[in-house]
């Protein structure tokens, strides 16, 4: 008989980290949810970098990274096995990549998933892990314009064409500002097209706290906080 297995997964943006760090992680999963009636846990590090693979298990796997050049790692994936019993078990994943950082929690037939899976997001934000605060709430928003950006365009221009019939300022406003909001993915994209950002590293020995704060998206946002605004006026000025 087949397995029946549940799959939760979290993408979070891709962040350097310290070494210190997954050396917290790993030190935390080791007795990750001690009151599990487990039989046995398989606790390993996986780190690939220049063509070369390397792995270990265990409370100090995470040294796993230390025969590599922390530049060259390509990926570096922490894998927790909690097995039950009659082929029971759950798996948790936690994937670094240059492009992203992934949660991902295998279920099968334990029950365990979601509580795993619940725990390990809040482990990752408490060791400021995953990605979290306005930037991560800024990029989020700012992944909804783009889906939405030609819809945003012909808006615009819909209401320029209004304005330019009425002359009604609510109209201009709205229609500049909702231009913003469409057009700013595309710049974005021509931009890393004509000079494509360098990949940060997965792991440095020490991170300073960054800040960079995310002023392409944020000015998307706001222009579409205020073009939604001001085609709200608009129309309550047409109702009145």
């Amino acid at each position: 008989m087949a397995q029946v297995r549940k799959q939760y997964r979290e993408v979070h943006a891709p962040r350097t980290i310290s070494k210190a760090l997954l050396k917290s992680l790993v030190e935390s999963l080791t007795e990750f949810k001690p009151g599990l009636p487990t039989t046995h846990r398989k606790l390993k590090v996986r780190a690939i970098g220049a063509g070369r693979a390397s792995e270990l298990e265990g409370p100090e796997s995470w040294k796993v990274i230390d025969p590599h050049a922390l530049a060259e790692l390509e990926q570096v994936r922490v894998e927790l096995v909690l097995a039950a019993i009659e082929r029971r078990h759950c798996e948790l994943h936690i994937e670094f990549r240059s492009g992203y950082i992934a949660l991902n929690v295998a279920d099968f037939e334990t029950g365990w998933g979601k509580s795993v899976f619940e725990e390990t997001r809040v482990l990752l934000k408490r060791l400021g892990i995953s990605s979290t605060g306005i930037n991560e709430r800024l990029r989020k928003a700012y992944g909804l314009l783009e889906i939405f950006q030609n819809v945003l365009l012909a808006l615009s221009a819909s209401l320029f064409a209004l304005w330019l019939a009425s002359r009604a300022g609510s109209h201009g406003f709205a229609s500049l500002a909702l231009f913003v909001a469409g057009l700013m993915p595309a710049l974005t994209r021509a931009f890393h097209f004509l000079y494509p950002p360098k990949t940060a590293p997965i792991f440095q020995e020490t991170v300073a706290r960054s800040g960079n704060f995310a002023w392409a998206e944020a000015t998307a946002v706001l222009a579409f906080a205020t073009g939604v605004l001001q085609l709200t006026r608009a129309l309550l000025e047409v109702l009145r």
